[in-house]
């Protein structure tokens, strides 16, 4: 059940907006759609308040434009999200506009839930100013079924104040694997006597994230397109193994610690100098450390390799219902929440890095926090490299993700060995992802 709806209706809406599996013509809707047309729509997202208060100013800013389309809203949190999603799509009846997360993405189109939004991009949805890369992420086997309202990319977070207080040089944006060994085995040794020991790093082999990287800075694909592993055990093994001397002979933070300090970790206790991680996660990394001196540059390349392999993951992503009969109107107000400025300057960086260069001027002018700024000073820089598009994450990858981190905990603690981490998360893959 949804944790809190904003406006009355919302259930009357979904039910009539659910009535039909077709949903009535887009084409027919996109050539007869104006900025005069009536319309009544559903939109929901998950989320606090502050974020409810943001999508009410941002709807109001829409409503200017578009006077005639009353938006009825909707919010949860994650999980009940999630489960009220499940429910609606079970009866037809999805909201009209619905935020979508990279992981159930392919879930959704496969059941053919969502609707193709290519029809629509000459029309009512032109996305002026999103680059094609950015729209990658979203498309389904050709068809654009999802639309990143923002992204981030991966990095590597470093903590200054940690580094400068060990008189260690911070790490730069042109640093091998190589590199980061002697990088993190450096910071162990001046750490070494502080109370308690500082380290360079947790074990950064530990999260699915990193080694889809890893892949994609070697030319190589992660997923098929019919949702299976284009990768194998042995580069699995490979992946954790590349840090094995490390991982053995005591170069990462403790294990035991990290699991002690848990929800937060070595790098988030101020006890480690670097954490790999998607770049908007920035202001987590400053709020939990309790220092605004964090810096941010992409993770390693591999060596020899004198430039990175980029992709714009979607923070977070729109879709339209196939469900919907005013799929016309849903992807006028989708357009206006990627494209406009202003909506932009109302969420800052909180939903990602907004999608278009005026969105980013915009929200760098709106919002002046040490996080903002260098998430944005990130994106703009990283802009050259970031050219491939983010691979298409099966349905059932959250629960592949959870299981690499569990698996990598007893790695790290001797009870696995390399060959056995990979043999259970394949088996883990067949399970989840129907491989």
């Amino acid at each position: 059940m949804l944790a809190a709806v904003v406006a009355a209706g919302t259930v009357g809406v979904l039910a009539l907006s659910g009535c039909s599996g077709g949903g009535g013509d887009v084409n027919a809707q996109a050539q007869q759609f104006t900025k005069d047309t009536k319309a009544q729509i559903s939109f929901s997202w998950w989320g606090n308040n502050d974020r409810a208060d943001q999508f009410g100013k941002a709807i109001a800013l829409f409503n200017k434009e578009y006077p005639n389309v009353k938006v009825t809203r909707s919010f949860a949190a994650f999980a009940d999200y999630w489960t009220a999603r499940s429910t609606e799509a079970a009866g037809h009846a999805l909201p009209d506009l619905m935020m979508m997360d990279a992981g159930y993405l392919s879930e959704y189109a496969g059941k053919n839930l969502l609707q193709d939004l290519t029809p629509l991009r000459s029309s009512v949805m032109p996305l002026d100013g999103v680059d094609d890369s950015s729209l990658g992420a979203g498309k389904v086997d050709g068809k654009l079924e999802s639309v990143p309202l923002g992204t981030n990319t991966w990095s590597m977070m470093y903590n200054k104040d940690l580094l400068d207080k060990l008189g260690i040089k911070y790490p730069t944006d042109n640093m091998s694997w190589t590199d980061l060994g002697n990088f993190v085995r450096e910071v162990d040794k001046a750490g070494a006597s502080a109370n308690p020991s500082q380290f360079g790093s947790s074990d950064y082999t530990d999260g699915l994230p990193g080694f889809i990287y890893w892949l994609m800075q070697q030319g190589k694909d992660v997923f098929t397109k019919e949702g299976k592993p284009a990768f194998t055990q042995q580069q699995v093994i490979d992946y954790v193994d590349s840090v094995k001397d490390m991982r053995t002979g005591g170069s990462f933070f403790p294990i035991k610690r990290d699991v002690a300090l848990d929800p937060l970790n070595g790098f988030l206790a101020g006890q480690a100098a670097l954490w790999f991680n998607f770049s908007t996660t920035l202001l987590q990394a400053m709020t939990d450390s309790k220092t605004e001196h964090i810096g941010i540059v992409p993770a390693p390349s591999p060596d020899g390799v004198d430039k990175h392999v980029l992709a714009q993951h979607p923070s977070l992503l729109l879709s339209v219902s196939a469900n919907s009969k005013q799929k016309a109107a849903a992807a006028a107000l989708l357009n206006f929440l990627v494209t406009s400025p202003d909506v932009a300057a109302v969420f800052g960086t909180s939903l990602g890095v907004p999608a278009t260069e005026e969105g980013r001027a915009a929200a760098a002018k709106a919002n002046a926090t040490p996080a903002d700024a260098a998430i944005l000073k990130y994106a703009s820089d990283m802009a050259p490299e970031t050219t491939a598009s983010y691979p298409l994450l099966p349905a059932g990858y959250g629960t592949v993700e959870a299981k690499w981190g569990e698996l990598h905990q007893q790695l790290e603690y001797g009870q696995l060995s390399s060959k056995q981490f990979a043999q259970q998360f394949f088996d883990e893959m067949s399970l989840s992802l129907g491989n």
